[in-house]
């Protein structure tokens, strides 16, 4: 009789491949997928282990685990992830209840890993990330949504001040152009009209293998490929934009007009301190350049508020070039003293009141732009991609190329021939928050 694993990921939609990864890897080895985890016998926790929050969130839902194999004795708990990568030997010690622990260069081998723990072996694996740690091609399965991930490198050389992921997740690593495709034409063949690219620093891919960036080769090489629709580019980096990357976003109708920028901070002393490697004026010009010449320009970023060292000026500096750049989207999040970081002995250490202050504000003035922006669109006709349905009776929640999956609002959707995984005209008659609300057209 097969037996059953359940996985859950936390965290970015990087480590949603992982667990996908994972979870093609098991079905090759005999194991059967469960959905609900109170009828697996292996549990296995993905964690995040980037900041302190996503730290916390992965301990809890371990202890969760835990709980439940003090229920059924049967049961397997498997830790993986960032912070069984991190953290090996803390988690090892002091969570006896834990059956396995393995890392991120380890993620192939769950099938043994698995079968290990089930012959009552208590096992650890963790080992330094190399190539091809989290970079080689994996088998995609049928999609349960019209849109996927692909993770087209892993690690990080950047080394900004407040970072682990290098310490976490290695060097820089792309995958090969060849792999990326062939992910992305089982992808498409299974349906999927929309396809996210995810690294660390997008812009950077191809840098380790090929000698210089090739993300507009890649880009311009999936816009081939029959069936999909959609191509979308998240988590750019402001120092590797080039003119290239610009065309071939503003050129191939494949490519959505999307660009995610974070930018952490726009202060040119708390960018020197983070390591960001631009200035202030690098990054103004590169986002005039951006609006310029890519119509229809959907422009998100994220900031970090609190970084050691940010003064009243340093923050009102921020404050002031949101209301004047006017972003379409905006993330922001408190800064997280990390150990393994160049930003952790660092002085000025904010209060985490403070530090709370200043995201509410930055917030709430975001939220008064993205309002106003959302009015402007009323009346407009959208290209609107339908994920799923709504629990709201005959109404559809999807998004426009303005929208990224799972961190940007959504637009419902009502009509007649609205279908989950359909690409649909639809009139914006309404918004309510950060939502759209639309009509379908007659074509």
């Amino acid at each position: 009789m097969a037996r059953t694993v359940w996985i859950e990921s936390l965290g970015c939609p990087k480590n949603e491949v992982d667990g996908e990864r994972m979870q093609s890897a098991l079905t090759r080895k005999g194991f059967k997928i469960a959905d609900d985890r109170s009828r697996a016998d292996v549990l296995i926790l993905n964690t995040c282990g980037f900041i302190q929050s996503a730290k916390e969130e992965s301990i809890e839902e371990i202890f969760n685990l835990i709980a439940l194999k003090s229920q059924n004795g049967r049961k397997k708990i498997l830790v993986c992830g960032c912070l069984a990568q991190r953290y090996p030997n803390e988690l090892w010690t002091q969570m006896p209840e834990v059956d396995g622990l393995f890392g991120i260069g380890e993620i192939d081998k769950v099938g043994s890993i698995c079968s290990s723990v089930l012959q009552g072996k208590r096992t650890l694996s963790v080992s330094p990330l190399g190539r091809p740690s989290g970079v080689a091609q994996m088998k995609r399965t049928a999609e349960k949504r019209p849109y996927a991930y692909i993770k087209i490198a892993d690690g990080c050389d950047n080394l900004c001040s407040y970072c682990a992921i290098p310490a976490i997740r290695g060097d820089f690593r792309s995958k090969k152009i060849k792999d990326v495709l062939e992910e992305a034409r089982q992808l498409a063949e299974n349906g999927v009209k929309e396809i996210n690219l995810i690294a660390q620093d997008t812009t950077l891919y191809g840098i380790d293998l090929y000698g210089e960036r090739r993300l507009p080769r890649l880009l311009a090489s999936l816009s081939r490929i029959s069936g999909l629709e959609w191509i979308r580019l998240l988590y750019t980096h402001p120092a590797h934009f080039s003119d290239e990357l610009i065309d071939q976003i503003a050129s191939d109708p494949k490519v959505c007009k999307y660009v995610d920028l974070p930018l952490q901070h726009i202060s040119d002393q708390m960018l020197t301190k983070m390591n960001r490697k631009v200035s202030r004026k690098k990054v103004e010009n590169l986002i005039q350049k951006l609006r310029e010449r890519i119509p229809c320009l959907t422009l998100r970023t994220s900031f970090i508020v609190g970084f050691p060292g940010e003064k009243k000026k340093h923050f009102g500096e921020l404050l002031k070039f949101v209301e004047e750049v006017r972003f379409d989207k905006l993330g922001a999040f408190p800064y997280s003293k990390e150990e393994d970081t160049k930003a952790y002995s660092l002085k000025g250490q904010v209060p985490s009141a403070l530090k709370q202050e200043r995201l509410d504000e930055l917030m709430l003035t975001q939220q008064k732009i993205a309002f106003e922006k959302n009015e402007a669109k009323m009346g407009g006709t959208l290209t609107v991609l339908i994920d799923n349905k709504s629990e709201e009776a005959g109404c559809f929640l999807g998004r426009s190329q303005g929208e990224a999956p799972e961190v940007d609002g959504t637009i419902r959707v009502k009509g007649k021939e609205v279908r989950i995984g359909r690409l649909v005209k639809v009139e914006i008659v309404d918004w309510c928050g950060y939502d759209l609300i639309g009509q379908q057209t007659r074509e």
